[in-house]
């Protein structure tokens, strides 16, 4: 009796063991397909932000520079508002003209420190050049050899017509109404964004679909307004403190014009890294032309930077915390970014953003890998069981 298998049982057993094979590798094949647009989608993106970002400057610096501003003074409305009773738009009007008045008032009084030290700026710069000048003669007169030799072996240059440039006072007069008209247009966004309160929050919750997304929407916008608010707010009160610092340190050294340092040093510190280092080179420059010793003329900008070291690494994660540390590298590659795409006043505002956009991804599940890959890893294991 013939036991074999009929040829059409073989031809149905088959498939059944060779099937689920192309069936997976078409399934992780497609997979990898929509990671691969995935990125390609995110790659885009990214650029139409950043070029939204750079042309539409005009109108986003005063938007995002309100709006830090807004959470920054937001406690102290809802302070009046909760506590002594003031109406939210009566308390958001005179939160910000006591804050304005007290700008101005800073601003008066270092004018006129501020205008003395550009006036002296050159004889600062000759003054420097002259301490240093026994290190530079040898230089100089290899330059000067090198002048001669190559103005020996050319032909003469024609003659060129240099173009005079605007004064100083020229370009101040046609840039300060442009200045003023984007100050007032910041200040009436704030005011705005303070006294319109939750009403924001109220319309993202209507347009939820669902009672659990309305609920998820009102815990993650009021979670993160909160710890914004109180970074911006502890972040600005250590910065003034490091300004406070600075300006009584380098009146017992006998610098002149302490309070306009203090100020630079506070308003400077925003920016992180690198306005330190403008303020301890802007201190070097200072300490050359006040003191007559090398060891007094360090002393100035080491002072600062023992200050600045102690804020940077006790008090700041001290009363921070590390769960908002970031990694520096990912810091200084945002200051470039900004710095390219807003100028002085995108490196000022890079920290601020870079953190206040940590805290979002740590409220948003899609964003925690993010917020973990921009940290310092100290907090990660943390962020990730959240």
């Amino acid at each position: 009796m013939n036991t074999t298998t009929p040829p059409d049982v073989e031809a149905l057993d088959e498939p059944s063991s060779r099937e689920p094979a192309p069936i997976l590798e078409r399934v992780l094949r497609h997979r990898s397909d929509l990671r691969s647009l995935k990125r390609g989608v995110l790659a885009i993106l990214v650029l139409l932000v950043l070029g939204v970002c750079y042309l539409a400057q005009e109108i986003l610096i005063p938007l995002a520079l309100a709006l830090l501003l807004s959470l920054l003074l937001s406690p102290v409305v809802t302070f009046l508002e909760r506590v002594v009773r003031i109406p939210r738009v009566a308390g958001s009007l005179l939160t910000l003209v006591a804050v304005v008045a007290i700008v101005v008032l800073s601003v008066m009084s270092l004018a006129q420190p501020a205008q003395q030290w550009i006036a002296h700026a050159p004889a600062t710069m000759q003054t420097i050049e002259q301490r240093f000048r026994s290190f530079r003669e040898p230089m100089r007169q290899a330059q000067e050899a090198s002048k001669k030799i190559e103005e020996l072996t050319q032909p003469s240059a024609p003659q060129t017509v240099v173009n005079a440039q605007p004064s100083l006072l020229a370009s101040m007069a046609t840039s300060t109404p442009r200045a003023l008209g984007e100050i007032a247009a910041v200040l009436l966004l704030v005011y705005f964004f303070l006294s319109s309160g939750n009403g924001f929050l109220r319309r993202m919750v209507e347009i939820a679909p669902g009672l659990r997304e309305k609920k998820v929407v009102v815990s993650i916008a009021r979670d993160v307004q909160e710890e914004m608010s109180g970074y911006l707010m502890m972040v600005s009160l250590i910065n003034f403190g490091l300004g406070v610092a600075t300006a009584i340190v380098l009146a017992l050294m006998g610098v002149p014009n302490p309070l306009l340092w203090g100020a630079a040093a506070c308003l400077l510190n925003f920016a992180p890294y690198v306005g330190p280092v403008c303020t301890g080179l802007a201190l070097t420059l200072v300490g050359f032309t006040t003191f007559d010793t090398l060891g007094h003329a360090f002393a100035v900008p080491a002072a600062f930077f023992l200050l600045a070291s102690i804020e940077g690494q006790l008090i700041t994660p001290t009363l921070i915390g590390r769960r908002l540390s970031l990694d520096p590298t990912v810091v200084f590659v945002w200051l470039l970014l900004w710095g390219w795409l807003w100028g002085i006043v995108g490196i000022l505002l890079a920290g601020p953003l870079l953190a206040c956009f940590r805290i979002v991804c740590q409220h948003v599940d899609g964003l925690r890998s993010v917020g973990v890959l921009i940290g310092d890893g100290t907090s990660a294991e943390t962020t990730l069981k959240k």
